[in-house]
């Protein structure tokens, strides 16, 4: 059971920085965590590298986020999307007690602004009809993470989180009340959930639940700390000794090119077999970002796409162009070498003749 603990920051931002490039997994532009610290402490998540102590053994409740939020969302482009939680669930079981997240989607309802809720919890089905009230006015995304549907492995990989079945149910709830649904598989972790049997089981789940898109990346790590974790974890898991990391990831916190190549090649093929998108469709999010952020996206994933199919350089020239869009510096000529012109100039309010 972790320990409590109220907190008054009033000096402390709600919200992260606007980010310098869009976030094309989660179409923000922003992020915020609402508890520091988190109960179901998966153990190969980043957050234990923010903590001194054990990512799970204290929760910081925010009373006065909803506060300092409140100050801060006039100044936030409503067609900036936020994603919530960067660092912890904010429908892990202290949500039940302070109802801190409510608060906060309700100033987000109450000022149109779209968010993306990042959640392994079924708690979030109680805040559905408020969550209805949101994707009308504006977008509201609700996304869980769903590494493997072995239950056995799952609880040795994430300990108190909800299991991948209820996970599902609770995506095929929100999906039946109109919200928009999607799957992160984050992390892949090499040697444990990375086979093609798995990839496969798991995107076929997503599409019995018609879930809207897909997006996955692999196990980061980042510094020694971690790296040593995942090691202890590893062992727990079975005869993985450290070894077997040192090609995929060769010492550095991302893996290698082709390694991430291959099961990327492996996991789009298996998206495409089952009509699932692999990234957010624009009809989810058309309209309801500003369009220098729905335009930035369309290119961000047609980059995606153009890279796995061997258009390297049409990619780079994409993600180069979604950067410049987003950060307000494109000009229309360098717009103009790219196929999706027609579709993303007149977002930008560009003619679509020379």
């Amino acid at each position: 059971m972790a320990y409590y603990q109220r907190e008054l920051a009033p000096n402390v931002p709600p919200l992260s920085a606007r980010r310098p490039l869009i976030n094309e997994y989660f179409l923000s532009a922003y992020t915020m965590s609402i508890y520091t610290g988190c109960e179901l402490g998966c153990p190969y998540c980043d957050s234990w590298v923010y903590n001194e102590r054990p990512l799970n053994e204290t929760i910081a409740i925010p009373v006065d986020l909803p506060q300092r939020l409140a100050a801060a969302l006039p100044k936030i482009d409503r067609g900036d999307l936020i994603a919530i939680s960067a660092l912890s669930d904010p429908y892990q079981p202290a949500e039940q007690t302070y109802r801190i997240t409510r608060q906060v989607l309700q100033l987000f309802a109450e000022h149109g602004q779209p968010c993306l809720i990042m959640t392994k919890s079924p708690l979030v089905l109680e805040d559905r009809s408020l969550l209805q009230k949101m994707n009308e006015r504006s977008l509201a995304v609700v996304v869980t993470t769903l590494l493997t549907l072995d239950q056995h492995l799952a609880t040795r990989l994430e300990g108190r989180a909800p299991s991948p079945q209820l996970r599902l149910e609770m995506l095929a709830e929100l999906k039946r009340a109109g919200i928009p649904v999607g799957v992160a598989l984050l992390p892949v972790i090499p040697y444990v959930n990375d086979s093609n049997l798995n990839l496969r089981r798991v995107m076929h789940a997503c599409a019995e639940v018609g879930v809207d898109f897909v997006v996955w990346d692999y196990l980061h790590i980042p510094n020694e700390r971690h790296r040593h974790r995942i090691n202890v974890l590893l062992s727990q898991l079975g005869s993985y000794p450290p070894r077997y990391y040192r090609d995929v990831y060769r010492d550095q916190a991302t893996v290698n090119p082709i390694y991430r190549h291959d099961r990327d090649r492996e996991l789009l093929q298996r998206c495409d077999e089952l009509g699932l998108a692999p990234r957010a469709p624009h009809q989810l999010y058309a309209g309801k970002l500003s369009p220098h952020n729905e335009a930035a996206l369309l290119l961000r994933h047609a980059a995606f796409r153009d890279r796995l199919q061997g258009r390297e350089r049409l990619a780079h020239l994409h993600r180069e162009l979604a950067d410049a869009i987003f950060q307000g510096r494109v000009r229309a000529a360098d717009l103009r070498q790219s196929p999706l012109y027609p579709t993303v100039g007149p977002l930008l309010g560009l003619s679509t003749t020379t």
